[in-house]
């Protein structure tokens, strides 16, 4: 191996600049990497590993493509559409028995706005999937400046699934809420 006869000052100046030419590709790699759509691969790798629906106790809750599934426990899962960013959470509620609390009971707990709170309920709706009755209750929070308008829904086996749509959307996405809790399936 051959000694460098550069000056010494000359050779810290080279390392210097392939230091920086180094830092300056790692940061544009990382900055690159920020446009890459994470969670629209994970939600396609989900899809691949898990097909279009979810287990959530006994009830098997559809999936669509476009919507990436985290499970927050094996009964308690959220799906996030990657298109508009609406929200689903699914979860079963495990109670005893004697200490089931009934439709119309859960329905008068939820309609009572805590005090101070500017919620109220719009809307009620009783469905029907399969053998079970659901009933959802359509809220509006008035945040002063915007509008929410979450849904809540709960099944008489204790199935609770809430809806919450994008900030902007309004009730634009209610519809398709309602199409995908009627493709729920009860798999007794």
């Amino acid at each position: 191996m051959r000694k460098d006869a550069r000056p010494i000052f000359r050779q810290v100046l080279s390392g210097l600049k392939i230091g920086a030419v180094i830092v300056a590709l790692g940061a544009g790699l990382f900055y690159c990497l920020s446009f890459v759509p994470i969670r629209r691969i994970e939600a396609f790798v989900w899809h691949l590993r898990h097909g279009i629906s979810v287990d959530v106790g006994s009830y098997r809750f559809p999936v669509p493509k476009k919507w990436y599934v985290e499970s927050l426990a094996p009964d308690d899962i959220l799906l996030v559409d990657l298109q508009n960013g609406d929200g689903i959470g699914v979860r079963l509620i495990k109670v005893q028995p004697d200490r089931r609390i009934t439709l119309p009971v859960w329905a008068r707990l939820e309609e009572q706005s805590p005090i101070g709170s500017d919620m109220k309920v719009t809307a009620r709706k009783e469905l029907r999937i399969g053998s079970e009755e659901f009933l959802c209750l359509e809220k509006d929070y008035d945040l002063k400046k915007l509008h929410l308008y979450p849904i809540e829904c709960r099944s008489e086996g204790g199935l609770e699934v809430s809806f919450t749509p994008y900030l902007a959307s309004g009730m634009n996405h209610n519809d398709a809420f309602y199409s995908l809790l009627q493709q729920t399936v009860l798999k007794r």
